[in-house]
């Protein structure tokens, strides 16, 4: 079989000649090209070099699926008018967020993938890549989910305090986000896209904005994108960060695929076995090594042993695709990759006749904890500590006067708070209220 064919079969839950890899790798490639950050992301985005550094990556490292372009978080930042950082051999990153004001917000023009650079030069270079290597590799295209481009577009603690404070903000961005990625997704199934789309959805965290407004908000969103991609016969692919494997987040999994999506990326942190198990006869299921533990630091051994348990939990059957747990960067080492790809090709092939590996088990992790929230010690439940001190603590001069308290916007009750996340939540609050021309407390 091809990586193509490949790829479709275990997307489509079928048995192919062993299990794919797919690396979802964003800025790896330029460390392969060997060039620098700038030169290929900054200004119009330079379409030629991006796409031999995707082909390099490839070559090199021989995984079966691609990314048809170099791409990072906030393509389209500096087009809506906010400011980037590219660091010569680091990942670009976010120094101003575009609409930063209520303003911006309502009077944002969004820009034409196929039209405008540097949007229409990413688009381009999966135009090159599949020309040069899509007949044979897969290539997908890659967008961002509803929260996440939102995010991007507004700032995330400033999208958690619209969300409490000014919904209707709130609103109009995420509409934004959807238009976007529902902009972009067509264009890159007409240019280059042979396989899918995946949407890429790290702050469509349940852990980071709750249960509640995964599905008030990402579970929609996600829906608009899969519907617009069905026109064009490209399935899609979801992957947001959160423990959904097992514990209170698991009945999302099945909100999303109700959507119909036709697989789900497990981040780390999550038991594929017990998804493959729950949910591998509706989807396929993509994941695998921890790409910020075991990927990143080795050694060779490690890599290995989690990647041989990963194949043990989940290639039976087929509908699977190996990947690491979340995008790979440039830095990542290369050796590393290697090892992953390589345990894979000699450990994941199929019998002919049964679809059935040999040996191993599953393998269970812990759950993971809630970063941005924080636990009532009176009536036990988790709540967001940013939106809490919009909501629960609007109208008190000292929640931006150095307040050391977090009040629960369950039942009110004050409980003590890190004096460096005090701090924090002041200055966001203090600007935030600003942006509306309004004083620092109600």
């Amino acid at each position: 079989m091809t990586p193509l064919e490949r790829m479709a079969a275990a997307l489509d839950g079928g048995v192919p000649d062993r299990v794919p890899v797919f690396l979802r790798d964003l800025t790896l490639g330029l460390d392969v090209a060997g060039y620098s950050t700038p030169e290929v992301c900054a200004g119009e985005f330079d379409a030629e070099r991006s796409a031999r550094s995707v082909i390099a990556a490839q070559r090199e490292l021989g995984h079966d699926a691609v990314v048809g372009s170099i791409q990072f978080c906030g393509m389209e930042v500096e087009m809506l008018g906010g400011e980037l950082k590219f660091p010569p051999y680091g990942i670009p990153s976010i120094v101003r967020h575009p609409l930063d004001s209520p303003e911006k917000v309502d009077a944002a023009e969004l820009p034409d993938p196929l039209r405008e650079a540097p949007l229409s030069n990413l688009v381009r270079s999966y135009q090159l890549v599949s020309e040069r290597i899509g007949k044979k590799v897969a290539i997908l295209g890659n967008v961002e989910g509803p929260l996440t481009k939102a995010g991007i577009l507004r700032g995330l603690d400033v999208l958690s305090l619209d969300l409490v404070s000014n919904p209707d903000i709130f609103r109009k961005i995420l509409q934004h986000s959807n238009q976007l990625a529902v902009d972009l997704s067509a264009a890159l199934s007409v240019s280059g896209v042979n396989l899918a789309m995946f949407v890429a959805a790290a702050t469509d965290n349940p852990d980071l904005f709750g249960k509640d407004v995964f599905q008030r908000y990402t579970i929609p969103g996600l829906r608009i994108i899969v519907n617009d991609a069905e026109k064009r016969g490209c399935p899609v692919i979801f992957h947001p960060h959160g423990t959904f494997s097992h514990g209170e987040f698991a009945g999302l999994v099945d909100d999303a695929l109700g959507t119909g999506i036709a697989g789900f990326q497990f981040a780390e942190e999550n038991d594929l076995g017990m998804a493959k198990r729950r949910w591998g006869d509706r989807a396929c299921i993509l994941g695998g090594v921890n790409a910020f533990t075991t990927l990143l630091l080795g050694p060779l051994n490690a890599i290995r042993e989690e990647t041989i348990n990963c194949l043990n939990s989940c290639m039976e059957g087929g509908g699977y695709v190996l990947m690491c747990s979340c995008s790979l960067h440039r830095g990542m080492p290369l050796d590393h990759i290697r090892e992953m790809i390589q345990t894979c090709a000699s450990h994941g092939i199929y019998e002919k006749t049964t679809g059935r590996r040999s040996g191993g088990g599953d393998t269970g992790r812990s759950g993971k904890g809630r970063s941005r929230w924080s636990l009532c010690p009176s009536c036990g439940r988790h709540y967001h500590t940013l939106m809490a001190r919009g909501l629960a603590c609007a109208g008190c001069p000292s929640s931006i006067r150095g307040c050391m308290l977090t009040r629960c916007p369950h039942c009110d009750t004050e409980s003590s708070l890190d004096p460096s996340m005090a701090r924090r939540m002041m200055s966001v609050l203090r600007d935030y209220r600003r942006q509306f021309g309004q004083s620092s407390f109600r």
